[in-house]
């Protein structure tokens, strides 16, 4: 878990950095291509939330019900602006593979110990981004029916 905090606290501490880097990736994705409707400021706060709250989705005992919650306004957010469920879900992904790149980039996780520490916080965040597929999915079922 010590290297997963690592993690958070360089996500945290760069932000606003990463959110930049991913604003630029999913305005450019042939895949993101409803982002483009959507100003760069704009996508730039929303992922700066996502990274200033994964230490409440990843780190305390209540995280399961607060990543159901986060999720769902994420969702919510994410059909009022106009993207298709698809591309919420890729977006999604974007935020947590430019965490990662960056994270790599800086060079944090460095000897053997700190690689088996580095697992474990990648375990925790696609166990995360699991719950994130399925709550955006419940939501974008449950406003079109």
């Amino acid at each position: 878990m010590v290297d997963s905090i690592r993690l958070l606290d360089v996500t945290e501490q760069n932000a606003e950095e990463i959110a930049a880097y991913w604003a630029d990736d999913v305005q450019k994705n042939s895949r993101t291509t409803h982002y483009r409707n959507i100003k760069k400021e704009k996508l730039v706060v929303y992922a700066i939330d996502f990274y200033m709250n994964l230490r409440k989705l990843l780190v305390p005992d209540n995280r399961v019900e607060f990543t159901q919650e986060y999720f769902r306004k994420y969702a919510k957010k994410c059909h009022e602006i106009g993207l298709p469920l698809q591309e919420s879900i890729y977006g999604l992904v974007l935020m947590r593979r430019h965490m990662w790149l960056y994270a790599d980039f800086q060079a944090i996780f460095i000897d053997a110990l700190e690689h088996n520490q580095a697992i474990d916080s990648i375990m925790r965040i696609m166990l995360m981004m699991d719950y994130a597929v399925y709550e955006i999915t419940q939501y974008y079922l449950e406003t079109v029916h």
